[in-house]
């Protein structure tokens, strides 16, 4: 199985999946989730990436951003992992790896893929059985993205499909609190963690078409390359 292209143009939103180095225990204190989220609010006020949801598991986290021409998602990760690395290693008196050497980052598309791929993250939690209610868990984006005043961490009013929710702030709300407690399918399940084992970008065949038309129009200013380098899946 051939694992996706990378593909990096600003305004692209990937579904970032990164583990503990063999799925050690990243969060053991709550002291460590504040200072993660600590880190993601540092460089995202640097790299100017948007977040639209996130969940911090024990040993590892799921991350949606948007990114904008100050970084790729490489350098965005990158600089994430290595200041998280640091605090590790100076809070526990400890060296090495702690994150895995490769994280997932899977494109996901601004439909209603973007929206599965929230209720996802957002429900981790409950599919990992360690919340019965997704609502009760304190390291996830849910109630940023469902209470009555929207904060500045977690990018609600610029995601462009949540916003699609309503007329207004509070309809739109409501429609996105109704649809992220609904029990996600099995089969919609699955497909997102197809795309984070490297089966193929989580992106609509519209979307698809769009990212494969740009990349021909910035190939055709280059050296030519082969058609099947520019698919996507």
């Amino acid at each position: 199985m051939s694992r996706p292209i990378r593909v990096y143009y600003s305004g692209l939103i990937y579904h970032v999946l990164n583990r503990g180095n063999n799925r050690q225990i990243i969060f053991a204190e709550d002291s460590n989730y504040r200072h993660y989220l600590n880190i993601l609010k540092r460089y995202k006020e640097k790299f100017s990436f948007k977040i639209f949801a996130y969940c911090l598991m024990t040993n590892h986290v799921h991350l949606l951003l948007q990114v904008s021409e100050k970084g790729s998602i490489s350098k965005i990760m990158q600089a994430i992992t290595i200041a998280h690395t640091r605090y590790y290693h100076y809070k526990y008196q400890c060296s090495g790896h702690i994150w895995q050497g490769r994280f997932k980052s899977p494109i996901v598309s601004n439909d209603e893929y973007l929206l599965t791929t929230m209720r996802y993250i957002e429900q981790n939690p409950v599919r990992a059985r360690i919340a019965p209610d997704p609502k009760g868990y304190p390291w996830s984006s849910l109630l940023a993205n469902t209470q009555l005043k929207s904060d500045n961490f977690v990018d609600r009013e610029q995601n462009p499909v949540y916003n699609g929710l309503g007329d207004n702030s509070e309809e739109r709300r409501l429609a996105y609190k109704q649809f992220v407690l609904s029990l996600l399918e099995d089969e919609k399940a699955q497909e997102v963690r197809d795309s984070l084992i490297g089966k193929y970008h989580y992106i609509s065949e519209k979307f698809q078409k769009e990212i494969n038309e740009r990349l021909i129009r910035k190939r055709s200013r280059g050296r030519p390359k082969r058609q099947k380098e520019l698919t996507l899946n």
